[in-house]
């Protein structure tokens, strides 16, 4: 798991499976948002089993899919502001390879 610092409130990774998120909440993260939509590639797992490996655990889990290769409209990036905004940090976000979550993050601060 290759997780990247964006700022204090916020890292991203590529995807992850449920038993990752122990990992996830060791390293002291409480909020996690997936950014990829289910079924995008055979075998991820759906967010169905992340949402409930992430609440047993403990974490505020967040679904607000991005698919590959579109850029993220404008109600994504005020839904991913609203989440940042009012979630406790620090938090992870999380995708295919970590990309689209980080676009989402640049675009949802640049709304203010």
């Amino acid at each position: 798991m290759s997780v990247r610092q964006l700022s204090e409130e916020l890292s991203v990774c590529g995807q992850i499976r449920p038993e990752d998120l122990e990992t996830v909440r060791d390293m002291g993260f409480k909020t996690v948002i997936n950014n990829r939509p289910d079924f995008e590639e055979p075998g991820q797992p759906l967010h169905a089993e992340i949402e409930a490996k992430a609440k047993a655990l403990g974490l505020a889990v967040h679904y607000l899919p991005l698919a590959m290769g579109q850029p993220p409209s404008p109600a994504l990036l005020e839904q991913f502001k609203t989440v940042l905004d009012a979630a406790e940090k620090p938090v992870f976000a999380f995708c295919r390879s970590g990309n689209r979550s980080g676009q989402i993050y640049m675009g949802a601060k640049a709304l203010g």
